[in-house]
């Protein structure tokens, strides 16, 4: 119902360059917001502009039109951050544009993309009787980037990019402003983005721990290689190594959880870590087909669908949200496994940056330490 409600944000894309976690998640949470601090509710059909998420064969069938019956004219103007000496700008107040506003049939075809993988964000259904006398209205290319992805406040980030000083805070920890964010988004994140009974079913069955290991502790690792170069850094895999053998040595019956856009990490942890730990205690998604040789993006594979890279993207993500540990490096993914457990900062360590060996010790201590078992102590005994 659009009751209580000024209107309807339509939610239709994100930037042109994102993938799954930008687009489903860090641009997601900046539309979702604006929504929030307007009165909008949201209701998400995206269309082929985010056109590294967007498949023509899945998504775009033409012979699929849904149609919304409601105000025509409504804008979104423009909001500067008193913070901000230099007065960058993000989205701002809706206002009407110079035509008023008209009833106006609008069509949408397609599928929508969103309801391939998540539930919806709202209970807005096209055709609610209580929405015609209300505006719809959506943002234009440039309030998403550079407004959203740069400038707007309110928006999280994945690592350091260009953005204003004031949102970047070059001065603070990139701890801090990292856990900062991640707490913010997670709130909207856990109400409103939540994935389909399928892709939940996929991400239980590539993490879980079968019988008798139910309760075992599981370690995720995010070992992105395939577009992270030069940009971040390409964490080696002997890295992740010294971290699975400690985990491994506490924890015997663990598990091993491995998101990876690399044929070649896999290879690698095939052919070199039965030296080291059982493989056995290794697992990741069967029948991965969106891996690349480290020279190009999953998604820009051309032998592989946007639905399958979507999908199986999708899958890591909410897989590395039930492990109990979490080994990373800088990405929109990983950023987006944090906003859907916020629990998970105290038992993560972001492998990003790691350029001595005092480093690398310093990392592992403090992953020894986290992961380390309770000991139980008796009391005292009074007498």
């Amino acid at each position: 119902s659009c009751d209580n409600y000024d209107g309807i944000l339509h939610i239709r894309h994100g930037d042109v360059g994102g993938a799954s976690g930008a687009i489903f998640f860090q641009f997601m949470v900046g539309m979702l917001r604006w929504a929030e601090q307007h009165n909008y509710k949201p209701w998400v059909h995206m269309n082929s502009k985010s056109e590294k998420v967007y498949d023509p064969i899945v998504h775009g069938n033409t012979n699929v039109t849904t149609e919304v019956n409601m105000l025509k004219g409504m804008k979104i103007g423009w909001a500067r951050d008193p913070s901000d000496p230099l007065g960058y700008m993000f989205p701002g107040l809706p206002y009407k544009g110079s035509s008023g506003l008209k009833p106006h049939i609008f069509q949408f075809e397609g599928t929508g993309i969103w309801n391939h993988y998540f539930e919806p964000v709202s209970d807005f259904v096209p055709g609610d009787p209580s929405c015609r006398n209300k505006p719809l209205v959506t943002m234009d290319y440039d309030h998403i980037l550079p407004g959203l992805h740069s400038q707007a406040p309110w928006v999280p980030h994945p690592w350091r990019y260009w953005m204003p000083d004031h949102i970047q805070k070059p001065d603070e920890p990139m701890q801090t402003w990292l856990d900062d964010q991640r707490l913010k988004a997670s709130d909207i994140v856990i109400q409103m983005i939540r994935p389909n009974p399928y892709l939940e079913q996929r991400a239980r069955c590539a993490v879980l721990p079968p019988p008798p290991r139910t309760s075992a502790k599981i370690l995720g690792m995010h070992i992105r290689h395939g577009d992270k170069w030069p940009s971040r850094d390409r964490i080696p895999v002997s890295t992740f190594l010294l971290f699975a053998k400690a985990f491994l040595k506490e924890h015997p019956l663990g598990l091993i959880y491995v998101a990876t856009d690399s044929s070649l990490v896999w290879e690698e942890i095939q052919t070199t870590w039965d030296k080291h730990l059982p493989l056995d205690n290794i697992r990741r998604q069967p029948s991965v087909q969106g891996l690349s040789a480290n020279d190009t993006a999953a998604f820009d594979l051309p032998t592989v669908s946007h639905h399958r890279t979507n999908i199986e993207a999708l899958t890591d993500i909410f897989a590395l949200s039930k492990c109990t540990y979490l080994l990373h490096g800088h990405s929109a993914m990983t950023e987006a496994v944090f906003y859907l457990k916020p629990h998970l900062i105290k038992t993560s360590v972001d492998l990003e940056n790691i350029n001595t060996k005092e480093d690398k010790a310093e990392k592992l201590k403090l992953f020894i330490e986290m992961s380390a078992k309770k000991k139980k102590t008796k009391k005292a005994k009074i007498i």
